[in-house]
């Protein structure tokens, strides 16, 4: 799938953030698209090799699963133990019955409609797993040809590029998080590098400012306008926690187009307000 130029595109984290529906569920899912958004979805290898939705690497946020379960490492549970709990109740009880769902069950609802999207955020950056996750994720991609609908998103350079070498078609994305000198020190490192292996990359945004502040976050404007006068549109930002009107104008006025957040309805909303362009709800 192309991004158009004049479309603003925006990444629901999590699917849903935690804040608006309960995260990386089917739901959430839904949720993202319904808005016209691009569902996260944070991906991890189980003990029997199935690849799971799921952010924390325990169970204990998210799910209903009791204490001798709740802090094992999903890597050492399957994916059957997985599903015995419940992963909506403790959000509100209006989502019981969601589960943890198997990356194969996305990518299933993505086969019967190639408009669908999503990030998928690697969580297993280690020696012993990424091996797996690799092997199986480029294995369902392939299974259900999903490779052009997929941002994969992660830390990690070097394990960004196996990627794009390893799935013909799939974009790549590096999130840069940390204090703002590490975050543009790291993207100067990955300037140096001309972003190869890098579709886009992702700075991280932490509000220090008053609500009413056309800019209210750590990273200096200054250092935005730098990032995308080198990338363009291949930038994407984070506006963690607090966002207004304004703050979110000022960054459209700069020129990015794409976007995450934790508060779909209410980003929607600011940029409907603003009247630019966005996907379509469906």
């Amino acid at each position: 799938m192309n991004f158009l130029p004049e479309t603003i595109y925006w990444q629901a984290h999590r699917g849903g953030g935690g804040i608006e529906a309960p995260d990386n569920t089917i739901c959430a899912m839904k949720y993202g698209w319904s808005l016209g958004g691009i569902p996260e979805a944070d991906i991890r290898v189980t003990a029997d090799r199935e690849i799971v939705c799921q952010h924390d690497n325990t169970l204990r946020r998210t799910t209903d699963a009791p204490d001798d379960i709740a802090d094992l490492p999903v890597g050492k549970l399957t994916l059957a133990e997985i599903k015995k709990y419940d992963a909506g109740r403790k959000f509100d009880e209006k989502f019981a019955g969601e589960k943890v769902p198997a990356l194969r069950e996305v990518f299933e609802i993505m086969r019967q409609d190639r408009e669908k999207m999503i990030y998928a955020d690697i969580k297993n950056y280690d020696a012993e797993l990424f091996p797996v996750l690799l092997e199986k994720f480029s294995g369902l991609v392939q299974e259900y040809d999903t490779a052009t609908q997929i941002i994969a998103a992660g830390c990690d350079y070097e394990l960004n590029c196996r990627l794009h070498e390893n799935i013909p078609g799939i974009k790549t994305m590096q999130w840069i998080g940390g204090t703002p000198e590490q975050r543009m020190l790291k993207f100067r490192e990955l300037a140096d590098k001309d972003f190869a292996g890098l579709d886009m990359v992702q700075l991280h945004l932490r509000p220090v400012g008053k609500t009413g502040d056309n800019w209210m976050y750590d990273l200096p404007i200054e250092d935005i306008k730098y990032a995308y006068s080198i990338l363009g549109a291949r930038l994407e930002v984070f506006p963690f926690g607090a966002f207004t009107p304004e703050a979110i104008q000022t960054l459209l006025g700069i020129g990015i187009k794409h976007y995450a957040t934790d508060e779909p309805v209410r980003f929607s909303q600011i940029l409907k307000r603003s009247g630019v362009n966005q996907r379509n709800e469906k």
